[in-house]
């Protein structure tokens, strides 16, 4: 079961998520828990906008750390909006 959690107030906001990722038969049986997992991915150093991943830990065969690394690299400083 994943944990993350948001604090916002009119200063700023906290993002946090635990690192516990369980992998599991096909049949739904807990077979091995890691928990070095990052849940938590920074889209740009200079822009304040982050995701956090739950659930699944890939999207069609492809790590989520990946995909928001490859679209973070693309992005290479844009702007949003």
């Amino acid at each position: 079961m994943t944990c993350e959690v948001a604090v916002m107030n009119k200063r700023g906001i906290a993002l946090a998520a635990d690192s516990a990722v369980t992998l599991s038969d096909n049949k739904g049986n807990a077979k091995k828990i890691y928990h070095t997992a990052e849940k938590l991915f920074s889209l740009s150093p200079e822009l304040p906008v982050a995701i956090m991943t739950y659930g699944a830990a890939d999207i069609m065969g492809v790590p989520w750390e990946t995909v928001v690394k490859v679209y973070a690299q693309k992005l290479d400083g844009q702007r949003f909006g």
